[in-house]
């Protein structure tokens, strides 16, 4: 009788290293700029998934194959921003961006593979009249073409029809750049990371900031923009207060910058992205977040006490104050747990396996995730 259990388990364990995985084809494969799209990979092929590149070049090298199995996935990030090229600080229309996003809607229209497509943007950053306009219109046009939806702000579930994923936390994620502790401050220093942009209303922060408060803004930024910052701190006399460093940050000086951060100020425009990148590198992490009260943002301010929401910016300057005064009673609160609970990897890998199991159709070929 063992003998013939053991022969069952070789056969078994033969089955499974000869089953081929389901594939996700991915576009964009790669993002020099954010470690996003590398930890959205690392999830798809923890769950049971080959990942590929969906590229014209990959397809005219063999992969148009994968496009006709309907066990494969399509998944899509921020196609809408195909048909645009920023020049001088704007984002305009592009007649070889707008073919390239054609031959992806044509790839999408006749394939048999189903298509995720995540929902990251309510028009695409830095687009203003026309082109801000034809890129909502366009987000729309991509929401009906695609079999799935995904959103990481749990509020647009209903408008767009699509299901709620949570965004992985960068710091629990595998690979995560090390960091040093930071130091012990009687006073808060506030941060605003990331591309520099004017989709952030940093400009309509710093004409309210007050002298009081010490600022650390890092990022890359274009030189017209960055050059109306500057005006404002030398108006405004800010210099001792403020200090703006205009450079690309690699992946460990953005997260030492994180870890040294005693609060993070998050002043997107509320109609612009529907979460913020740069909140799930601090959540759990920093000690307090100010935002400015987005759909998102609210949700999670009702989850997380760390989290001080704005409607207009003229309310900055005393929420400001409030802090830098009564900080130490603020500094030790970072949501560690809770943040590892609603965003953490275990916690994604669940979500995630579920729903490409149901989207994928193949109940099954999902590797389960372990509970710890």
């Amino acid at each position: 009788m063992s003998q013939i259990i053991q022969e069952a388990r070789r056969a078994h364990g033969k089955d499974e290293m000869n089953r081929v995985r389901p594939r996700v084809l991915m576009c964009p494969f790669t993002n020099p700029t954010n470690r996003y799209i590398e930890i959205q990979k690392d999830l798809y092929r923890s769950v049971g998934y080959d990942v590929m590149p969906l590229s014209i070049k990959g397809l005219l090298k063999g992969g148009i194959v994968d496009l006709f199995k309907p066990e494969n996935l399509l998944v899509f990030h921020w196609l809408e921003y195909r048909p645009f090229r920023r020049q001088k600080g704007t984002a305009q229309l592009s007649l070889i961006g707008s073919l390239i996003f054609a031959f992806y809607c044509a790839v999408i229209l006749l394939g048999r593979a189903k298509v995720v497509y995540f929902v990251h943007d309510q028009a695409v950053h830095d687009t203003v009249g026309f082109n801000r306009r034809l890129s909502m219109r366009i987000i729309a046009f991509v929401r009906r073409l695609a079999d799935f939806r995904v959103v990481h702000a749990p509020d647009f579930q209903a408008p767009y029809r699509a299901q709620y994923l949570p965004h992985p936390l960068y710091w629990d994620a595998p690979g995560h750049p090390p960091y040093n502790a930071k130091p012990q401050r009687s006073a808060p220093l506030f941060t605003m990371l990331g591309v520099i942009r004017p989709y952030k209303q940093i400009d309509a922060v710093l004409d309210l900031w007050p002298a009081e408060c010490k600022l650390h803004i890092a990022g890359h930024g274009t030189d017209a923009y960055l050059a109306t910052l500057n005006e404002i701190i030398d108006r405004r006399s800010l210099r001792e207060a403020v200090d703006l460093e205009s450079r690309f940050l690699t992946d460990a000086e953005f997260a030492q910058s994180i870890a040294d951060s005693d609060v993070l100020i998050l002043p997107h425009a509320a109609d612009s992205m529907l979460v913020s990148g740069a909140f799930f590198e601090a959540i759990g992490l920093v000690p307090v977040l100010i935002a400015r009260s987005t759909p998102f943002m609210a949700w999670a301010a009702r989850k997380f006490n760390n989290v001080i929401l704005f409607d207009d910016v003229s309310e900055l300057p005393a929420i400001l104050r409030s802090v830098n005064q009564s900080w130490q009673t603020f500094g030790g609160n970072a949501s560690h747990r809770k943040a590892l609970e609603e965003f953490g990897w275990n916690a994604c890998r669940r979500s995630y396996g579920e729903f490409l199991e149901t989207a994928g159709g193949h109940a099954g070929a999902v590797e389960k995730p372990v509970t710890e």
